[in-house]
């Protein structure tokens, strides 16, 4: 019994000798990481950057506050005054179009007479199917057309700058035409906001102002009613219903806008394949880890024949709702294809092959229903031969969203293969919270010029709601103004009235200053130490919560390496862009942020948004800064803790907690004036999170100065041991 004892205590002392060993090296690793983070911290310069927000002059405000810019003007003499009763005459096929065209613009009711009206509407052969000639005089307007879609537009052109010019245009004469035969908006559905009926007639009657022709709902899990998998999101969704979809329909063929069915159908899988009854469908039923960070299940199996079955059922519910003769099925981002159940398919035909045997899988789906093909082009782009294996009838989608994406290069390929493609720029609004102003510009700027150059379809601007979804629905009006103008007439985005625009058609803000506030909030990235891709670093800090910055910068370094192993072979302007940003970076100008959001504060007061949903508006941008607010102290928090006093940690972090509550009762009474229920608590389940750390960090403060050191110590030694993990996943 003695040697028992014996044998065990030599086995307890081990095992503590070896305890107190690797504490002490997790406690040494921790001191050099820490070491390491500060002094790449103080080797950062600071940067004198100062973003103005409203100045005296409105940037690209000369010239007629007319978007899209049209082709030709010449500007006549006097003004038109813009009657209250407004008679018109045009073909009688078109009576009923035109009435109810003209009835859209701001306090006008038209009348139709068969000789002698203020508007004439004469068809004329030659003109561009999409295109009219508009000559306003004092006494009246003649306006000529070869088709009902460019009569439309012209009645857009007068709706616009009656609103612009307050009912006295000047005199002037337009020939005009696009250069992008489609202009659309994929529109993100799928990411917590799933916004009302009305909420989606507003987008749009909004877009056909902005001469969009195109739009589609990006669908991806529950948000469509699927009528066949009600079990599935019945009791936790309020999804896009097949009435809602009808309705939107009807009135997008009203407006000239082709409603297009969207539904991805082999990645972005997660919600399916986190059920019961379809979890086995996974390409890695056990999970694959993107980044090394994150645990998913995105990917359906595509050797088996239930992933064409579940595609095909969906398909059935969600195509009857939609006239449009197209269908985007998209199949994009596969990350885990080839990572699980097809691993062995994969190597013997490569991925690309196995991926494009079932991209024709689903053509044949799509094509039996008498509908053309759309397909995000990303995994196609990666294997030359993948692009001679795609059918003549199907579009693809180059998406790209940072200023540094090679559209140029990508549309030349595409041009060369003879395929049909689109560039797919983004608003830059998600995981942001009030845009990214200056990446949008030349995201936008370089994809329509690709674009044009190489003979693109059209343009499809894509508005996304990664991260929560926290941007309100203005945030992207910036990007949708500048899409549409420049797929439209590619003047060159420094040629564009956006500014002025903005406030006195988008925002109708009689201050005038709403569309320079607005643009100019998003510039805010330029104080931010770290660059992002699709985000924000003082956004993703909202995913981080409050961690300690060595583990932060781990976090940041792994993100930087998944996202080089993921996009390099495929934009590696794009990876050696970032990396160059990254390594140009200059400290976090939490001076300048500060002022930035005290000032805009201010200058939101004194503007006036005006239409029925003016205040809203206002209320959702004042909203917003409390919520940017929160996360530049975080970041403040996060990269100052160690020198910061007691006092001045509570008071910090008593401020974040009182900006964030309020944010938060704010943000549940403003989501529901556009958005349905559903979604809401996982959209703010983060920043639920937040507000129970900073609770707990308060408490933490309480404690004695021992229980705080051993906080303390223990705290390094998790961290060092979740830096070690990181590195080896």
């Amino acid at each position: 019994m003695k040697k028992l004892s014996r044998v065990l205590l030599y086995i307890l002392a081990g095992a503590l000798f070896l305890f107190v060993i690797l504490v002490v090296f997790f406690l040494l690793k921790y001191n050099s990481l820490e070491k390491k983070v500060i002094s790449t911290r103080d080797a950062l310069e600071k940067t004198e950057n100062r973003i103005v927000l409203v100045s005296g002059r409105q940037a690209n405000g000369s010239g007629l506050n007319l978007l899209p810019v049209p082709k030709k003007v010449t500007e006549g003499k006097g003004r038109f005054k813009m009657p209250g009763k407004l008679s018109f005459t045009v073909a009688d096929s078109l009576e009923g179009n035109v009435r109810y065209w003209l009835d859209r613009i701001d306090g006008v009711r038209s009348v139709s007479t068969h000789a002698g009206g203020t508007v004439i509407f004469r068809f004329r052969p030659g003109i561009h199917r999409q295109g009219y000639k508009m000559e306003i005089t004092p006494a009246r307007i003649r306006v000529e057309y070869s088709s009902a879609e460019g009569l439309f537009y012209s009645i857009i052109s007068l709706k616009v700058l009656n609103r612009n010019y307050e009912g006295n245009i000047p005199c002037i004469t337009i020939e005009d035409w696009p250069d992008l035969e489609v202009r659309g908006l994929m529109f993100d559905i799928s990411r917590n906001k799933i916004p009302t009926r009305e909420t989606l007639f507003r987008l749009a009657e909004t877009l056909a102002d902005l001469k969009f022709n195109h739009l589609e709902l990006y669908i991806e899990g529950f948000s469509f009613a699927y009528p066949s998998f009600t079990d599935l999101w019945a009791e936790t969704e309020t999804p896009v219903t097949g009435e809602d979809i009808k309705a939107l329909d009807t009135l997008c063929r009203k407006n000239f806008i082709d409603l297009v069915p969207n539904q991805n159908m082999f990645g972005h899988m997660m919600s399916w394949l986190n059920t019961e009854q379809y979890a086995d469908l996974a390409e890695c039923p056990e999970g694959f880890r993107l980044f090394g960070l994150i645990d998913m299940k995105g990917t359906l199996d595509p050797s088996d024949p239930r992933s064409i079955e579940l595609v095909t059922r969906m398909t059935d519910d969600l195509l009857p709702n939609f006239t449009s003769g197209y269908f985007n099925v998209n199949m994009d981002e596969t990350f885990d294809l080839g990572k699980g159940k097809s691993k062995k398919l994969c190597e013997e035909k490569g991925v690309v092959n196995v991926y494009m045997d079932y991209a024709l899988k689903v053509h044949d789906i799509v094509t039996s229903r008498g509908k053309k093909m759309m397909m995000w082009g990303d995994i196609v782009l990666r294997s030359p031969e993948a692009l001679n294996r795609i059918p003549p009838d199907v579009t693809l989608l180059d998406w790209g969203y940072e200023a540094m994406y090679p559209f140029e290069k990508n549309a030349g390929n595409f041009r060369a293969a003879g395929v049909n493609f689109m560039v797919c720029p983004g608003t830059s609004s998600w995981s942001s919270l009030v845009g990214r102003s200056d990446n949008m510009k030349a995201n936008i700027s370089n994809a329509v010029d690709a674009g044009v150059k190489h003979g693109a379809k059209g343009m499809l601007l894509t508005d996304w709601g990664d991260m929560g979804h926290w941007q309100y629905l203005p945030v992207s009006y910036p990007g949708y103004c500048l899409g549409g103008a420049l797929a439209w007439n590619n003047v060159g985005a420094d040629n564009v009235p956006l500014e002025t625009f903005l406030s006195s058609y988008m925002y109708r803000d009689k201050s005038g200053i709403m569309g320079q506030l607005a643009f100019n909030l998003g510039k805010y990235p330029a104080y931010e130490e770290k660059p992002g891709v699709s985000m924000t670093s003082t956004v993703m800090g909202f995913q981080l919560g409050i961690r300690d910055e060595v583990l932060v910068e781990e976090i940041w370094r792994k993100m930087q390496e998944g996202i080089t192993v993921l996009m390099g072979d495929l934009s590696p302007e794009l990876i050696s862009g970032f990396m160059e940003s990254y390594n140009k970076r200059h400290a976090y100008n939490f001076e300048g942020m500060y002022a930035l959001i005290d000032s805009a504060n201010i200058l939101l007061e004194k503007t006036s948004p005006g239409g029925d949903d003016g205040l809203l508006v206002r209320n959702e941008y004042l909203n917003t800064l409390k919520l940017l607010k929160t996360a530049v102290d975080l970041q403040y928090y996060i990269q100052n803790r160690r020198l910061l006093s007691m006092e001045k940690q509570k008071e910090l972090l008593e401020g974040m907690d009182k900006t964030l509550t309020g944010y938060i009762e704010t943000n549940k009474i403003l989501w529901l004036e556009r958005n349905k229920p559903g979604g809401y608590e996982t959209s703010t389940s983060s920043l639920y999170s937040l507000k129970k750390q900073i609770i707990a960090r308060l408490k933490g403060l309480e404690k004695s100065s021992f229980g705080r050191t051993v906080d303390r110590f223990f705290g390094k030694i998790v961290t060092a041991i979740a830096v070690t993990y990181i590195r080896n996943s």
